[in-house]
C-alpha cells in the first residue's frame, strides 16, 4: 500500500489559512469570501477551457497524475528490481541463447522492455536498438508534459476566469448605482472572483504543475538507466558488469 504524502495537503491548507489570516487582520469576514456565484465562474469557466484544450480523456489522464502526486514515489526499490531482473535475463541468454528474449517479450507489460527483447531476439544492430529506446522514451516524456502542460494552462485560466467574474459582478453592481449604501459592498464582493482564480493559480496550479514536472523527470531519468542496461543485454555484458553499469549511472 502506498504511503501518502502529506506535505502537498499541508502546503495547501497553510496557503488558505495565510489567506484566511490576512482576511481576518483586514477586519474581515471569513464568509465575505464565499461568493458561489464567482466559484461557478472561476471553477466552471477553468474546467470549460480545459475540456475544450485536452478533452475528456485528456482530462483523465491528467486527473490520474495529478492524484498520483498524493503518494510518495517509491519507484526506486522496484527501479532496483528491474535491473535486477534484467541481470539474470543476461545469464540466461549467454546459457540458452536470443530465442530467451523472443519468449519474454510478449509477457512483459513494459513496453520500452518489451521492444528491446523483441529488438535483441532479432538481433538488431546496436544503433538501431539506441534510436528505438530513444523514441520510446522521447514518447514518454512527452505525454507526461502533456499533462504537465494542462495543469499550467489551467493556471492562466483561472486568473482570467477571477477577472471575467469580477467584471460580471461590477456590471450588477452598476445597476444598483442609484443605492449608494450598497454599491462599496457590491464592488468589493465583485472582486472575490479574482481572488479566487489568483489563489488557485499560485496556490494550486501552477504548484502541483512543477511538482508533477520533478516526478516526470525523475521517472525519465530511470527510464534511461533501464534503457541502458538494455543495451548492455546487446553487449552481451555479464550479470555483473550490468550490475556495476547500474551502480555508476547511480
Amino acid at each position: 500500500m502506498k504511503k501518502i504524502d502529506w506535505t502537498i495537503w499541508i502546503g495547501i491548507s497553510a496557503g488558505l489559512s495565510v489567506i484566511a489570516a490576512g482576511a481576518l487582520f483586514e477586519e474581515l469576514s471569513l464568509s465575505f469570501l464565499w461568493n458561489p456565484a464567482a466559484a461557478l465562474i472561476v471553477g466552471g469557466g477553468t474546467l470549460s477551457a480545459v475540456l475544450v484544450k485536452r478533452g475528456l480523456k485528456g482530462i483523465r489522464a491528467t486527473a490520474r497524475d495529478v492524484w498520483g502526486l498524493q503518494f510518495r514515489d517509491d519507484s526506486a526499490e522496484e527501479h532496483k528490481l528491474i535491473v535486477a531482473r534484467l541481470a539474470w535475463l543476461a545469464r540466461s541468454a549467454r546459457k540458452n541463447g536470443l530465442k530467451t528474449y523472443e519468449q519474454l517479450a510478449e509477457q512483459i507489460d513494459d513496453v520500452l522492455v518489451s521492444n528491446a527483447f523483441v529488438l535483441l531476439a532479432e538481433n538488431t544492430s546496436k544503433e538501431r536498438m539506441y534510436d528505438v529506446l530513444k523514441a520510446r522514451i522521447e514518447f514518454e516524456f512527452e505525454k507526461g508534459m502533456q499533462n504537465v502542460r494542462t495543469i499550467e494552462a489551467a493556471g492562466g485560466y483561472a486568473p482570467t476566469f477571477g477577472i471575467l467574474g469580477a467584471v460580471i459582478g461590477l456590471t450588477g453592481v452598476l445597476r444598483m448605482i442609484d443605492d449608494p449604501s450598497v454599491l462599496g459592498t457590491g464592488i468589493a464582493a465583485a472582486f472575490v472572483a479574482t481572488i479566487y482564480g489568483i489563489a488557485l493559480a499560485n496556490l494550486i496550479f501552477f504548484p502541483v504543475a512543477s511538482r508533477l514536472k520533478d516526478r516526470l523527470d525523475e521517472t525519465i531519468s530511470r527510464r534511461e538507466e533501464i534503457a541502458s542496461v538494455l543495451i548492455s543485454l546487446h553487449e552481451n555484458e555479464t550479470p555483473r558488469a550490468i550490475i556495476n553499469r547500474f551502480n555508476l549511472l547511480k
